[in-house]
């Protein structure tokens, strides 16, 4: 019986990843169950990356997946990403335009003051082509653009995460 537990915990494993964060990471789960939405989704896209050896995938930068990302716990750092992933396309909207409700948002959870947000917004519309240097560009992918583009700006750099 423990051992009927212990593969079930095993096998399950990878849902907790799905469950716990909007993106159930790279891999070959991701690749086949790309734009479908749905915990069940989810659980199989986190489950078949896990069976298929995501660690590889990673090691190598193969589907998508990037080793050179941080790994971290920060929830403030958990909302940006979990939100730039969940508005992604609006995002990609407003900043094209320099305005929006989405830009705006973002700006919050980046902590840039009031004083700095109009410079903000004329930054990411004028950025948008190195933000989004592709038609499969992740959020990820995206927000890591935005932190080093901003590090470059003498106006705007104390708004890195790093």
């Amino acid at each position: 019986m423990r051992a009927i537990l212990m593969a079930l915990v095993l096998a399950l494993a990878p849902a907790g990843m799905a469950l716990a964060d909007n993106d159930v990471g790279c891999g070959v789960g991701t690749q086949i169950w790309e734009g479908q939405k749905g915990l069940p989704v989810k659980l199989a896209a986190s489950f078949t990356n896990g069976l298929t050896f995501q660690s590889i995938s990673i090691t190598f930068g193969l589907l998508n997946c990037n080793g050179k990302d941080t790994v971290t716990a920060d929830a403030s750092e958990m909302r940006l990403r979990h939100y730039a992933s969940q508005n992604f396309d609006r995002l990609a909207e407003d900043m094209a335009r320099g305005q929006g409700e989405s830009l705006e948002a973002l700006a919050y959870l980046l902590r840039v003051r009031a004083e700095d947000r109009a410079a903000f917004r004329a930054f990411a519309q004028a950025h948008f082509d190195e933000l989004f240097t592709h038609d499969h560009v992740t959020a990820g992918e995206m927000l890591g653009s935005l932190d080093a583009l901003l590090a470059e700006d003498q106006e705007l750099s104390a708004y890195t995460r790093s």
